[in-house]
Order: C-alpha cells, then sequence, then structure tokens
C-alpha cells in the first residue's frame, strides 16, 4: 500500500510540473527566433531537450526539471549572437562546450570552489538585471514599449489592436497570477489567444500537419559549428556563459535537493544539468537550467525519478500539439516573459542596499544589463567595479584569485575592439 500511495505522489507530482513548465518551449522558441533560429525548429528542439533533460534527472533517481532556461535563453540570443556577433550555430557550439566543462568541473569538484569564489552581491545583481532584461524584452516584444520619438523609449501606440490586446493581457496575467501563482501561465497564455481571436489580431493560416515542424527541426538537429572555436569571442563567451550556469544551478539544485532530504546528491543534479544542456545543444536549444517550478510537484511530496519520467512522457504528448503551440501570438507569451522578470527582481531584497561598497557593483550590474542589451557586459562592468572597491578599500590581499582573474579576462574582453 506505501508503494502505491508512492507511485501516486510521484505520478501527481509529475504531472504538476509540467502543468507548471509546459509554457516554456513556446517561449523560449519565441526568443530564440531572434538569433536566427526558425520558431517550428525551435519548438521542437525545446521540446526534445525537456524530454530529455527530465529523463536525466529521472535516472539520476531526482524530481528535477531541467528544461531550457528563462533569462539564459536571453543570455544565447542577446549577447552571444546579437551582441557578441556568433552564428547562432557556434552559439550552440558554446552552449555544448559549457555542459562539458559543467559536467567535468562538478566531478573533479571544481565547481562547488568556482561558486563559492563569486561574489554573492553580483550573483544577486544578475537575477535582478535578467529580470528588467525579460521584462524588457517582454515590453518590446508586445509593442507595451517602443523605441524611437524622440526617446529612447515610450509607450506603444494605443490605437493599434495588437498593443490594445497585449496590454489586456498583462493586467488578466497579473490577476491570475496573484490568484495562483506560476501555474496561471498556460491560462494566461490561453487566454490571450483567445482575445486575439475575438480582437481580430490572431494569425494563422497554417495546418494541423506535424511534418513543418519536423522538416524545420532537421535544419536545426546537429547544426552546430566549431568554426569559430579559436576566436578570443568563442572562448570568452564559453567562460561567461559556464560560469552564469555553474552560478545559477548549484544553488538551484542546492536548494531544491534539500528540500526533497537529499542534498548531498546535489552533484549528480549538477552533472544532470550539463548532460542535458550538450544534449539541447545538440537539439537547437540555449542551456538547461533546474526551473523553480519544480517546487510544485515538491510541494506535493515528489521525492524520487518517477515524478520526472512522468513530466518526461508528458512533453513527449505535447509533441502531437504542435501546431496549437504555433498559433500562440507574441501577446499572449509577452505577459508572462515580464511576470518572469518581475519574480526575479524580487532577489532585488536580498541586496545590501545600505552598504555601498556591496551595493554599487550589484546596482551596475542590474542597470546594465538591459542598458546594454547585454549580460556579458552587466557580468563584467559588476566585476570591474567590485575588484577596484575591494583593492581600494581592503587591498589585494582580500580579493579571491578567482575575482581576480575573472577581472581581467572581462578587462580583455573589454579591450578586444580596440586589438582587433
Amino acid at each position: 500500500m506505501a508503494k502505491q500511495t508512492e507511485w501516486k505522489t510521484e505520478t501527481y507530482g509529475g504531472v504538476l510540473n509540467f502543468l507548471a513548465t509546459a509554457y516554456i518551449p513556446a517561449v523560449h522558441a519565441a526568443i530564440l527566433t531572434q538569433a536566427g533560429l526558425p520558431f517550428e525548429g525551435a519548438l521542437v528542439g525545446a521540446i526534445l531537450t525537456s524530454i530529455i533533460g527530465t529523463l536525466i534527472a529521472g535516472f539520476f533517481n531526482l524530481p528535477l526539471l531541467l528544461l531550457p532556461g528563462m533569462g539564459i535563453n536571453a543570455l544565447f540570443t542577446y549577447t552571444l549572437v546579437l551582441q557578441m556577433g556568433l552564428s547562432w550555430q557556434s552559439a550552440l557550439a558554446v552552449s555544448f562546450v559549457s555542459g562539458v566543462l559543467v559536467v567535468l568541473l562538478t566531478v573533479t569538484k571544481v565547481a562547488r570552489k568556482l561558486a563559492n569564489a563569486f561574489p554573492p552581491i553580483i550573483h544577486d545583481g544578475l537575477t535582478v538585471g535578467l529580470g528588467l532584461f525579460l521584462i524588457l524584452i517582454g515590453l518590446e516584444a508586445a509593442g507595451i514599449v517602443s523605441g524611437g520619438g524622440g526617446a529612447l523609449l515610450h509607450i506603444g501606440d494605443l490605437g493599434e489592436r495588437n498593443v490594445q490586446v497585449a496590454f489586456l493581457s498583462l493586467f488578466v496575467a497579473i490577476l491570475l497570477f496573484l490568484k495562483m501563482g506560476p501555474s496561471s501561465f498556460l491560462w494566461t497564455i490561453g487566454f490571450g489567444v483567445g482575445l486575439s481571436a475575438v480582437m481580430g489580431t490572431l494569425d494563422w493560416t497554417g495546418s494541423f500537419s506535424l511534418t513543418p515542424f519536423f522538416e524545420s527541426f532537421g535544419k536545426v538537429f546537429g547544426n552546430i559549428s566549431f568554426a569559430e572555436s579559436a576566436s578570443p569571442i568563442f572562448l570568452v563567451a564559453v567562460g561567461v556563459l559556464t560560469l552564469v550556469l555553474l552560478i545559477e544551478n548549484i544553488s538551484l539544485i542546492q536548494n531544491q535537493t534539500r528540500a526533497i532530504g537529499k542534498e548531498e546528491e546535489a552533484p549528480k543534479g549538477l552533472v544532470a544539468q550539463g548532460l542535458s544542456t550538450m544534449a539541447g545543444a545538440l537539439f537547437g536549444s540555449s542551456p538547461t537550467v533546474s526551473t523553480v517550478e519544480v517546487a510544485a510537484g515538491i510541494s506535493v511530496g515528489a521525492r524520487g525519478g518517477i515524478a520526472s519520467f512522468v513530466t518526461s512522457g508528458l512533453y513527449v504528448v505535447s509533441l502531437l500539439l504542435l501546431p496549437l503551440f504555433a498559433i500562440i501570438p507574441v501577446t499572449a507569451i509577452a505577459p508572462v516573459l515580464i511576470i518572469i522578470g518581475m519574480m526575479m527582481f524580487q532577489n532585488v531584497k536580498h541586496l545590501p542596499l545600505d552598504n555601498w561598497e556591496h551595493a554599487f557593483p550589484a546596482i551596475l550590474v542590474i542597470i546594465m544589463i538591459p542598458f546594454t542589451y547585454s549580460i556579458v557586459d552587466g557580468i563584467g562592468l559588476g566585476f570591474i567595479a567590485y575588484t577596484m572597491i575591494v583593492l581600494f578599500k581592503k587591498g589585494y590581499r582580500s580579493l579571491s584569485p578567482v575575482v581576480g582573474v575573472l577581472t581581467v579576462l572581462f578587462l580583455v574582453f573589454f579591450s578586444l575592439p580596440v586589438w582587433l
């Protein structure tokens, strides 16, 4: 009887985890299209990455959700591709190499030392900055804000129906979130689609055939390129992406394994994340993270791999619904991005804003990520500011060697346009 109860609990947890994250593939694919990937191929790749990621977690007997990460996909698109100039194929190679490094650094126990050396104020600033970045991306994608007109940004044209739909969808999304939490995101997207249909802005001229999706995926699958791997930009990209993955996933996985009483197995979770990132790169996806939505399954008692197997199975079923994903307008997706960004922004409460010595580098990271449209620039300027303050206030003996090396690397990165 106890075994039967365990199966029911794990299955229920797996179903909840799927419902809490089913919005991710469409939102993720919409971001990656701006890096040049076709939406249909990116959508299939996101779902396959989710299937593999949760399967790997299940084989490690952990109820984790290793899915394409919000925020990380923004780094992939807006920094690696649009700002640093890598092709999306090369950016996938960067992702693959970063996954390999995460596994190697975890197995050799170097990952923990790197994470411990990373200044907490930069980490919290990064999370808040990513949140603001996602908010800006969502607002711009929906047309709620736009550029030009004598200002860097201004409110969108309220006379356009798409903007009206976006505003209404955002306000309803906020109300649903207040009532239901992250589980409301599916309802938010559904409402946005319905409102677009009623307002006459829903644009869908396709069919319910799966063929175009898998044909598009054929152009993405395995299409990674190491042609730029010897360039300084590629190496900097690998270093930054690996560091961000380690910092974000170590804290997430440690907290999640602690919640299920398996904190000693956190390294297994990090290895699983690295493996899923490698697989995702082959499928045309930016790196995975252990998503916070796993709290849905954990809260009802999911403690093992069965929950992950159930979630993975439901993602397999979702492949049959690909045409439905394709009709989702950006005005339905943008409110979800904005609210996710707001959730990440809440980390501002962890910042010691009454201590300028600590607050200044973090605030620099927060404002420079969205203002420069570059996560690397934001992190780099924050590192340089942090190092300058430590050296000025306490001397070089107080500076972590890891932080010192990273600061030098960022200085080299910012100097590249002068040398090249």
